[in-house]
């Protein structure tokens, strides 16, 4: 029993690494990761790209914190309109996505931490 169970253990700790060393190796190539396109899909935001890269989801926020210091920017690969806040740079650190109602998602260009 004792040995059912540390190689269990064993094999979930293969697999957790092999999880985090793709994350690491997608995110070192500016790409989005396995995790935050999980994320993205459970919290039922669209799959954004522009100019063929697919952006990082960062979150959702509602419409009434932020609606009034946004503007349209540029439009997405597939036609959505993307967003950005008065006065940043293009391309600008955030690019919001409106959503239905109330929901405003956010996201930015993956890029490596440390580069940021």
């Amino acid at each position: 029993m004792k040995k059912k169970r540390w190689i269990t253990s064993g094999i979930f700790m293969l697999f957790i690494s092999i999880l985090l060393l793709s994350e690491f190796m997608m995110l070192s190539s500016q790409k989005v990761g396995l995790i935050n396109a999980t994320y993205r899909f459970i919290s039922g935001a669209p799959h954004i790209r522009t100019q063929g890269q697919t952006l990082s989801y960062q979150g959702r926020m509602r419409t009434e914190d932020i609606l009034d210091s946004i503007e349209p920017y540029a439009t997405s690969d597939d036609g959505t309109t993307l967003y950005k806040a008065f006065g940043t740079p293009i391309p600008p650190p955030w690019i919001y996505v409106k959503h239905e109602n109330d929901i405003i998602f956010r996201y930015k260009y993956p890029r490596l931490p440390w580069k940021m």
